[in-house]
């Protein structure tokens, strides 16, 4: 008799059905909208203006244009004296004289014809001036293939007119790219409008990079050149030899520390309020890839393996430095001026300031 109320009120719901819900919700059709009067203006009163800039035009057979879905090629000012102007439609950028140019058309033309024999490109003089410069071929390739059988692929060649347009003062020079020619390797497609200035685009960012990598070898050789070594063998405060450097004993710890690291030198201890370097130098060793792919020959460092002693301490012009072996005692000033002779290439080569 227990199980006899939960068996008829199930009996009750399926016999109701549908009646549980509100027959609105059930029976519920689409909306129709109701279109809105327009706007009746007063006698006496114009109607405001309406923006037409988002009307979509009707065009029922109008073709389908391109679309661009690739990201836009922007030309790139890479060199410091380089600039683009606002605006501008072609592929143009603008060069400023600066001090490492010296007379800016031809340090720009001779980077034009260095880029293109870098990159085997033929590039020839095509006006009497020397302002107009007609490329051969110039070859795009794509990767193809898997892991160790990949290759480079040509795909397509392009002809450029590379275009130099100076100011008359000659302290600001345009440098313009425009396409002559492009082919595909596979196929007749014609290159898009949008295409063609990415292409010329594509080339002259090629031309900029060349100018900012010489321009960037400049500036380091120069900097290299005004940096003064002013490490010199002499002798300390109680007449033992020692190495006096011009900088102020702080930097000239700081920069020790720069020197030690990659050349033999490990600081197993200091003390910096008695500015004392506990060393161990130990030959550094040359392996298989380093001897391949070394620019330079590795600096040899004349002390035996072993540790060693440096002391710090303020002297009349700048700082003294005094080396000792492990047990304390001065090296001689046979092995003072040896090792300056060393020490003076790596800082020189590390560009450290002592």
């Amino acid at each position: 008799m227990q199980y006899w109320i939960p068996a008829s009120l199930v009996a009750s719901l399926f016999i109701s059905g549908c009646s549980l819900f509100p027959k609105d919700v059930v029976e519920q059709g689409k909306v129709e909208a109701k279109p809105v009067a327009e706007l009746k203006v007063p006698a006496g009163l114009s109607a405001a203006k309406k923006p037409t800039q988002f009307d979509i035009p009707p065009a029922p057979n109008a073709p389908v244009t391109e679309v661009e879905l690739k990201s836009p090629m922007q030309v790139l000012a890479l060199a410091t004296n380089s600039r683009v102007e606002e605006e501008e439609k072609e592929a143009r950028i603008w060069f400023e004289r600066s001090e490492y140019t010296g007379e800016l058309l031809p340090y720009l033309k001779k980077n034009v014809l260095d880029f293109g024999a870098e990159k085997q490109i033929e590039i020839t003089q095509k006006d009497q001036q020397g302002l107009v410069f007609e490329t051969g071929w110039v070859s795009r390739f794509e990767e193809e293939g898997f892991w160790l059988w990949k290759d480079l692929v040509e795909k397509e060649q392009s002809r450029f007119l590379v275009v130099f347009e100076p100011k008359t003062h000659g302290r600001s020079v345009g440098v313009r790219v425009q396409l002559l020619e492009h082919r595909y390797i596979e196929n007749d497609t014609k290159l898009s409008a949008i295409a063609q200035k990415r292409e010329e685009v594509y080339f002259l960012n090629r031309l900029v990079d060349k100018v900012a990598t010489v321009e960037l070898a400049q500036i380091k050789l120069k900097k290299a050149q005004s940096r003064q070594i002013t490490l010199t063998t002499g002798f300390d405060a109680q007449g033992n030899a020692a190495m006096i450097t011009g900088q102020s004993i702080d930097v000239a710890w700081s920069q020790l520390e720069l020197m030690f690291e990659q050349n033999g030198f490990v600081v197993n201890d200091l003390d910096r309020t008695k500015y004392s370097f506990f060393l161990t130098y130990k030959e550094p060793e040359t392996g298989f890839w380093d001897s391949l792919w070394a620019d330079k020959e590795a600096i040899v460092v004349p002390l035996t393996e072993g540790d060693y002693q440096l002391v710090l301490s303020k002297a009349e012009i700048g700082t003294s430095l005094s080396w000792r072996d492990s047990s304390g005692k001065i090296l001689s000033a046979d092995q003072i001026s040896a090792l300056h002779q060393a020490l003076v290439q790596i800082i020189r080569k590390d560009n450290i300031e002592l």
